[in-house]
């Protein structure tokens, strides 16, 4: 059984249909791109996955379980979590505090619990720190945690938002553009993290438009081009297939005109 099964997934704004039937699957373990010129529609798969949007049409299975409908947050508690093309951090905030802020849907305690500042309270907020400086040092960021995240390299705020996402506990991670903005060598720096992640048994679904990341590390890639997904494949298969190459030349010279 497939980790992740999206089946005839449509996506419409009035008169625009940003996903048109797409279909595609992710087993256990596996890395895999979602790739396509501007505007294919990719942002917005990673939105209906997450709960951000109600698809139009189609079904969204995780862990032999529909979740088409469900909210954001009942999502992530599923174990389904992601980071963002725009990095979404808590610039005034410690780094260690956004790590743990990411760990919210696994906490048990109540409001009021958290106000009165119980035993188990205070077991519990003990617990989610150590684990926030197990994942700052996973990602590269240890010894980081008091640090405000606004005061971090752009590179290391990326990383940062994984470690938040990693907080949540996901069996699937989602990655939106995460090498965007980055330098060569913090790419060399995520593609080993990525790498890392899935040694954890992570799951891994990464939108990205730098192709020699996504060559390098996905077992399988998806395209979308206007939506529709035009190939599936291993990358020697879709580096080499024709609607892929014309998709990408024709994104190449309408941008020149």
């Amino acid at each position: 059984m497939a980790l992740l099964e999206v089946r005839g997934l449509t996506m419409q704004f009035g008169g625009l249909r940003a996903v048109d039937d797409v279909d595609f699957h992710l087993d256990e373990g596996e890395i895999v791109s979602l790739i396509g010129p501007n505007g294919a529609g990719k942002t917005t798969v990673f939105n209906v996955l997450t709960g951000m949007y109600r698809a139009t049409a189609g079904t969204v299975t995780f862990c032999g379980r529909p979740i088409d409908g469900l909210r954001a947050h009942e999502i992530t508690a599923l174990g389904l979590a992601r980071t963002f093309q725009n990095i979404r951090l808590f610039g005034e905030m410690t780094v260690g505090d956004n790590v743990v802020v990411g760990a919210h849907t696994r906490l048990k305690s109540g409001l009021l619990a958290s106000i009165l500042k119980g035993p188990a309270t205070r077991r519990e907020e003990r617990a989610a720190r150590e684990r926030a400086a197990e994942l700052l040092e996973f990602v590269g960021l240890k010894g980081m945690e008091r640090a405000r995240a606004r005061n971090l390299p752009y590179g290391a705020q990326r990383r940062l938002e994984i470690a938040r996402a990693l907080a949540a506990e996901p069996k699937l991670l989602l990655l939106d553009e995460p090498a965007a903005g980055m330098n060569a060598s913090e790419t060399e720096e995520l593609l080993a993290l990525i790498r890392r992640l899935k040694e954890r048994n992570i799951t891994v679904l990464l939108i990205e438009h730098d192709m020699r990341l996504v060559m390098g590390i996905s077992e399988r890639i998806v395209v979308l081009d206007h939506g529709r997904k035009i190939a599936e494949g291993t990358p020697d298969e879709v580096r080499r297939h024709e609607a892929v190459i014309a998709a990408y030349l024709g994104a190449s010279a309408r941008a020149g005109h």
